[in-house]
């Protein structure tokens, strides 16, 4: 090599080293970023109405009905009439017929007007009266499916009652007896089509009157209750004065 020879350096393209410093500086910004977003929202993936899968927001807004306290579950209402053992007893005598019956004060009764059968209905919580029958009296001479039973055996009469209602399929055993007030009857569970007896039917003669029952239906009365009520059913002519309370019998 002599000293006259060209030395030549290599030139750098300016507009390259540019476009490569850019590009690097956009990937640190974008690495940069992602980094910032993913320690500050660790832990959450957003769901609709402010929830999240891992927990609450922060601040829950107010129009989501998020709650972190488990709601209690609502306790069904109560059903079933429990009488105080200091309960006044009254009396209720039928308006048609003359059968009279005690019962707690505190159950609400209703009669109906002008009702052939003299029912009384229970109107306790909100019952209404006319779904819930306790009372009435049955005239078998009044109906074309009840007129042959007027002659035959009232237990007959009885194990084929549920034969006019198709939510019926049957009887569970009848037992006979006779209540405090020398009143023949009998106690009957008929079966739903559920293969279920939740309701107490009690039937009662009527002494030298072969063509009336008293039917006394249950589904929402404390037994004990249902019991002293039909153990105090009497027919009688004559209002009874001064009635007693039964429970003090």
């Amino acid at each position: 090599m002599t000293d006259d020879a060209e030395i030549k350096i290599p030139s750098t393209n300016s507009p390259v080293v540019l476009l490569c410093f850019s590009i690097s500086l956009f990937l640190c910004s974008i690495f940069y970023l992602s980094y910032h977003l993913a320690n500050t929202n660790k832990g959450k993936i957003a769901i609709p109405a402010g929830k999240t899968y891992l927990g609450p927001p922060a601040n829950n807004p107010s129009w989501t009905n998020y709650s972190e306290e488990k709601k209690e579950e609502k306790q069904p209402e109560q059903t079933v009439f429990i009488a105080d053992e200091k309960s006044k007893w009254i009396m209720w005598i039928g308006k048609t017929f003359p059968y009279q019956f005690f019962y707690p004060e505190t159950l609400q009764l209703s009669g109906f007007p002008n009702d052939p059968n003299d029912s009384v209905g229970i109107a306790w919580d909100g019952k209404k009266p006319a779904e819930n029958i306790l009372i009435n009296v049955i005239d078998l001479s009044k109906n074309t499916t009840f007129v042959p039973y007027v002659k035959k055996p009232k237990k007959e009469f009885v194990s084929n009652w549920w034969k006019q209602f198709s939510g019926l399929t049957g009887v569970s055993p009848i037992t006979e007896f006779t209540n405090k007030k020398g009143l023949k009857g009998y106690k009957a569970r008929f079966i739903n089509t559920k293969g279920e007896t939740p309701n107490l039917d009690v039937f009662f003669e009527i002494p030298k009157n072969p063509t009336l029952m008293i039917r006394i239906a249950n589904g929402i009365i404390d037994p004990p209750v249902f019991d002293t009520i039909v153990e105090s059913v009497e027919w009688k002519t004559g209002n009874t004065t001064n009635p007693i309370n039964p429970t003090n019998k």
